[in-house]
């Protein structure tokens, strides 16, 4: 056999192993309670999946335009509802967690829950909340809300709860002329994100 036969051979045969190493192997995922499995390959222990199959996963699409070489990923968040899950985040062990939001002719009502399961006392700095609607930000109006909820029967939480404590609170808007909301909340000084929250009207 000739010396460059020998030597073709040998880089198919690695070649192969390194296909057999990197070869995709089938996982399921699932994204509000829809299943897909999915070609996974596992390379220096990242897992790698096909962009298209996930994207679809998320209600999106892929395409492509090969003079700019550029790949686009486009989103099918519209009419999609929230989940109870995404309605609750939890950092450095304190959780906010939004309860509902209702909306009447009088105000816009967030009712919202805080569990402090951290070691420390924390702040729960209403006054810092915001709701974008429209692509219009919306501030906390302190009285607006202190004739709102001042002696009048709804949840109320301290400026500070401490360790192991749950508390609800109800934080007043105005109206707003929408059917969903973006709401920033700051607990502790770090921020609580919760985009496209329905409105209970």
């Amino acid at each position: 056999m000739k010396k460059s036969t020998v030597i073709f051979s040998v880089f198919i045969l690695l070649l192969t192993f390194s296909m057999g190493a990197y070869a995709a192997t089938k996982y399921n995922f699932t994204f509000d309670g829809k299943k897909q499995s999915i070609d996974v390959q596992l390379i220096n222990n990242k897992a790698y999946v096909p962009l298209n199959d996930v994207t679809e996963l998320f209600g999106g699409k892929v395409t492509y335009d090969s003079k700019s070489k550029t790949y686009a990923v486009t989103s099918n968040t519209k009419g999609t509802s929230i989940t109870q899950s995404e309605l609750s985040q939890t950092i450095k062990n304190v959780t906010v967690k939004i309860d509902k939001v209702i909306q009447d002719s009088d105000s816009l009502k967030i009712y919202v829950t805080y569990v402090n399961n951290s070691k420390d006392a924390i702040n729960t700095s209403d006054s810092l909340t915001r709701v974008v609607a429209n692509g219009k930000q919306y501030s906390y109006n302190t009285d607006f809300n202190f004739k709102r909820w001042y002696k009048k029967d709804v949840p109320h939480t301290d400026s500070y709860i401490e360790p192991g404590v749950t508390a609800e609170n109800v934080i007043f808007f105005e109206p707003v002329n929408a059917d969903s909301i973006n709401i920033a909340f700051t607990a502790n000084w770090e921020d609580y994100r919760f985009n496209n929250v329905k409105i209970t009207k």
